[in-house]
């Protein structure tokens, strides 16, 4: 019997180890910066296209419509905006 109990309080000991730590609070975290124009942008989603003329986005910039095939490569500082089929402005994201 103190051979088990023996066991049991090792195993209890080796098992303590493998307590996670507590984590930080992340209530004082930040979001992080914008890295393109998205914010720029998203307010015309629904608009059309033509919304887009004249208002200075910056490069890098890449606008989709539908059916064109896309890199999968990650810019940050890009801004993506999806046109739909009736070539509104249907999605923006940085990218």
């Amino acid at each position: 019997m103190t051979r088990i109990s023996a066991l049991l309080a090792l195993s209890l000991f080796f098992l303590s180890a493998c307590k996670e730590e507590p984590r930080a609070a992340t209530e004082n975290m930040t979001a992080p910066a914008e890295t393109c124009a998205a914010s720029l942008v998203t307010p015309l989603i629904g608009e059309p296209k033509s919304a887009l003329d004249g208002l200075g986005i910056p490069e890098p910039l890449r606008i989709m419509g539908p059916g064109i095939a896309m890199t999968m490569d990650h810019i940050p500082e890009r801004t993506n905006i999806e046109i739909d089929k009736s070539d509104h402005i249907r999605r923006v994201w940085c990218g």
